[in-house]
This record gives structure tokens, C-alpha cells and sequence, in this order.
């Protein structure tokens, strides 16, 4: 038994939590809910440290569920840590801390609400302005699960929750999160949705299934619209409206309604469309006279450290690999027997750990050799720097600064499917290149998977623990040339030619 038992209040686990919910947070549970929540205390009741996975279709308050838990643990133990991690800190566990806050403060447990920054809040084991004031009792601790994030040191002694766990890298989640409940042997839960078969919460719900058919505990909990719409028929009357408006088979129904996840892990380019995007023509080291070509350039970081440098100069792929790349992208200028522009990607630079004045150094150099008509750049975080000192010599003639948020994205990646589609944008021959870049290039490509953002909105990616996107961001950016050079003519005024007279019917 752990040590949480003693002061776990002796009603049953179910009717516990469903009367916390009820009559301290006035904020009623479904009957799904409380059996879900009623499993996760039993075991930490129980000191069994057991991995829960919980899938609920959309709306079907798994966010509440986890606010809720959260709130009776900080309300009953008297010490202790409960661990909450999301793919991103904002907006996500943002959000979570606003949801958790707005139950305690609309409750009798305000008075003992303590907080420090954006990342921990704790309630006092009573309203003592002095416990308050130390911080006492037991607390939140909210942290991003980002690939980059530092969260090492942290242990949950009392909960570890991961929120929409099918974005986290399992990677992330075993070398960092999953120590985090070594020493207490806590309760951890993953909540999510479906996506793909090879994502953490997919990982660990086929563990689970496979347990329990062998006799183990349940700790796979998933219900899909249907569990809420029994009980809700304004909820049943909204999802039948959406499975009619966009089908039943749409990505957006099968993985958030109905929880399945999507085969082939959701990767963006079919065997097709790769075929598509192989062309014929061979890699150029230097520009033709009579051509006329276009760039793209993501940009990544900057200088390594000296140990880092060593091992650039041993295993120059492998570093690259495991840093992110400024990756430029040459296409020249052609036309579709259609008439309409294409591309057809003829050179490539890979710069991993460039200073970015060389770099800058190296694109004016590059620009003007290959006579480059339009170089668009990633502007976002380390390329806006960049990005602006190339405008004060290219001018916002030759200069695209592109900024990446969530519909810049969508558009994009629209755009570039829509290229590859078209036979539009084509790279040159593998055989031509150098082996490193084209091998590369081609790896990103296989590798790269899309995501579903609301119900029209679409993102491209690679997963962290595969690698970079480099290379996927830089050609996908081309597609904006296209973009513009399918752009309508300024209008003009064109006078309409003497109407015809026909002298015969006068």
C-alpha cells in the first residue's frame, strides 16, 4: 500500500469522486467518467502504478475528467506532486491551468489556493494565510512535452498525466516523463485520441488491451460519440449532423468520433504522389545562361559547440541528423504542357550549424550566381533576423518572408500536395546529386506525416523522434513561387471592339 491510503476518504472510489465532482466543484460527471476516474484512484489508492490509457471522442470531457482528478488530489493530500505534461506549454498547458483554476476558485477550496508563475499552483492542507504564503501542501506542476523542453529532476509523487499523448514522442515520454514516477511508483495516465497505430497513446493502449485479455486489470478506457450520445441528444443530433456533412470516412470522423486510427501512420505523401515528385532531370552545380530559377531556404540554428564541430567533422550525416538544418532549395522555372508554371528543383545546400552571418554571406553570394528571381525565407523565430537583413539587399522584389502559424501552414501544405499533385514541382534525378542530400531529402519525404487541424486545417511534420523537417519545409516553400506566378494580371481597362451591326435588318 502506498502511502496515500490513509487519508483517502473510505467511500467507495465511483461514488467518492462522483459526489466531489457533484457537490464541491458543481461540476457533475458522466457515468463513463466516473468509472475511469474511479479506476485511476484504486490504483493510486493501491500504490500499483498503473499506465492508464484514456480515449474519448471530442466534447466527451476528457479535459474535465483530468481537471477534476486534479482538483481531488490537491484537495485530500496533505504533500505531493501530480505532473501534467502537453505537446506544447502554450496554449495547451496553458489552457489546462485556466480549466483547473476556474473549478477551485468557483469552489470552497479558493481559500487555500495558492500559485507561482504559470507552472505550479498548489492548494494549502487548510486556509492558513502562513501555509498559503509557504507554499505548503500539494501542488501542480505543469510541463511542456516539446522535444527541445528541459524537464529533467522532476518527480510526481502523486499523479503523472500526459495530455494529448498521441502528439508526444514516445522517445520524449521514456527518457524524460515516464523516471518521473520511479521513486513513488505513481499512477500515470495518457489521455488522447486516435491518430496513427505508431503514436505513444497507441503504443501503450495495445499494451493495455493485450494485458486485460490475458486477465490483467482494465487500464484501457476508450468510448466513442456513441457513449455520450445515448445520454445527450443535443450532442447526438450535432455529431450525425457532421458524419452527414462530411462523410463517415473522413479523417476527421474515424479519428476524433469514432477513435480509429488512421493505417499507414498518417504520412503525407502516398507511393504516388512520391512518384509524382521524382523527376528526370539531373542536379546542376552551376545556372544556364538561359534559364531563370527560384529558392527557398528553412532556416535552422547557428553555431555547434566545439565538441559538437568534432563530431561534424567524423560523422557529418549522423550530426546532421540530430540537429536542425538551414536547407536551400534551387528550382528552375518551366512550364507544364498545359502552359501553367512548374518547378523542377535542381540544386540543394544543407548548412548544419552555419553562423548566420555566413549564411547571409552565402544566399547574397548564391543570388546573384543563380540569378535568383525569388528566394523565399522561413521568417519565423531564428529566420526573422535573417530575413530581414537579406530584404535590405534583395529588395521585397526578391525577398518572400514567409511566417509560419497555423493557417500560413494549412495553406502551405495545401499548396504543396496541390504542386505534387499537378506534376508541378518535380525533383531532379537521385542518382545526379550529391548521395548525402538526396538520401536525405528523400528520408524526409517518406517520413513526413500530416495532421488534421479542426475540421478543415491540415499540418505537415515529421515526428521528432524520426528526425527534421528540413528538407520538407524547404521544398514545400517553393510552392508559394508557384503561388505567386499564378497570380491574375493587374487588371486594366480594355475597350470592347464597335459593336457588329447587320445592315440587313435595318
Amino acid at each position: 500500500m502506498s502511502d496515500f491510503s490513509p487519508w483517502l476518504p473510505a467511500l467507495a472510489p465511483e461514488s467518492d469522486i462522483e459526489h466531489f465532482a457533484c457537490n464541491v466543484l458543481a461540476q457533475p460527471l458522466y457515468p463513463y467518467q466516473c468509472q475511469i476516474a474511479a479506476a485511476i484512484l484504486d490504483s493510486i489508492r493501491g500504490g500499483q502504478g498503473e499506465i492508464f490509457s484514456v480515449m474519448l471522442a471530442r466534447q466527451m470531457g476528457k479535459n474535465q475528467l483530468s481537471a477534476v482528478l486534479e482538483a481531488y488530489l490537491l484537495a485530500n493530500a496533505p504533500e505531493g506532486t501530480i505532473v501534467k505534461a502537453a505537446p506544447t506549454f502554450k496554449p495547451q498547458l496553458l489552457t489546462s491551468r485556466r480549466r483547473l483554476l476556474g473549478l477551485i476558485q468557483s469552489s470552497p477550496l479558493a481559500e487555500r489556493l495558492w500559485r507561482s508563475g504559470d507552472h505550479l499552483l498548489g492548494l494549502a492542507p487548510r486556509a492558513d494565510p502562513q501555509l498559503i504564503r509557504r507554499q505548503s501542501g500539494p501542488r501542480i506542476l505543469f510541463l511542456s512535452a516539446a522535444p527541445e523542453s528541459n524537464v529533467v529532476g522532476a518527480t510526481a509523487s502523486l499523479l503523472l498525466e500526459i495530455d494529448e499523448a498521441q502528439d508526444v514522442s514516445p522517445d520524449k515520454f521514456d527518457r524524460d516523463f515516464r523516471p518521473m514516477a520511479a521513486t513513488t511508483n505513481a499512477t500515470t495516465v495518457l489521455y488522447g485520441t486516435a491518430w496513427s497505430d505508431d503514436t505513444l497513446l497507441a503504443r501503450q493502449r495495445a499494451f493495455n488491451l493485450e494485458r486485460q485479455q490475458q486477465g490483467g486489470a482494465r487500464t484501457h478506457f476508450e468510448y466513442d460519440w456513441r457513449a455520450l450520445a445515448a445520454i445527450n441528444p443535443a450532442y447526438r443530433r450535432f455529431v450525425e449532423s457532421e458524419i452527414q456533412r462530411l462523410g463517415a470516412n473522413h479523417p476527421a470522423i474515424q479519428t476524433q468520433y469514432l477513435l480509429q486510427p488512421i493505417s499507414g501512420a498518417g504520412h503525407l505523401l502516398t507511393s504516388l504522389q512520391r512518384n509524382l515528385l521524382q523527376g528526370s532531370h539531373l542536379w546542376q552545380e552551376e545556372p544556364q545562361e538561359e534559364e531563370h530559377y527560384v529558392a527557398a531556404i528553412d532556416v535552422g540554428g547557428e553555431e555547434p559547440r566545439p565538441e559538437e564541430q568534432l563530431a561534424l567533422l567524423n560523422q557529418p550525416t549522423a550530426y546532421r541528423r540530430q540537429r536542425d538544418s538551414s536547407v536551400l532549395t534551387i528550382a528552375r522555372l518551366g512550364q507544364t504542357e498545359l502552359g501553367l508554371a512548374s518547378l523542377h528543383v535542381v540544386h540543394q545546400c544543407w548548412w548544419t550549424g552555419r553562423p548566420y552571418l555566413e549564411q547571409y554571406s552565402a544566399l547574397l553570394a548564391l543570388a546573384e550566381r543563380w540569378r535568383l528571381r525569388r528566394l523565399i525565407i522561413d521568417a519565423t523565430g531564428l529566420g526573422a533576423g535573417l530575413a530581414s537583413l537579406l530584404r535590405s539587399r534583395l529588395g521585397d522584389e526578391r525577398l518572400l518572408a514567409f511566417t509560419f502559424t497555423r493557417p500560413s501552414k494549412s495553406r502551405l501544405t495545401y499548396q504543396f500536395l496541390a504542386a505534387i499533385n499537378s506534376g508541378r514541382l518535380k525533383l531532379y534525378a537521385a542518382a545526379s546529386a550529391p548521395a548525402a542530400i538526396a538520401d536525405e531529402c528523400w528520408r524526409q519525404l517518406r517520413q513526413a506525416r500530416y495532421r488534421l487541424l479542426g475540421e478543415s486545417g491540415l499540418d505537415m511534420y515529421v515526428n521528432p523522434s524520426e528526425g527534421h523537417d528540413d528538407f520538407l519545409i524547404s521544398l514545400a516553400l517553393l510552392s508559394e513561387a508557384l503561388n505567386e506566378l499564378d497570380q491574375p494580371p493587374a487588371s486594366a481597362l480594355v475597350l470592347p471592339p464597335r459593336p457588329y451591326r447587320d445592315e440587313s435588318l435595318f
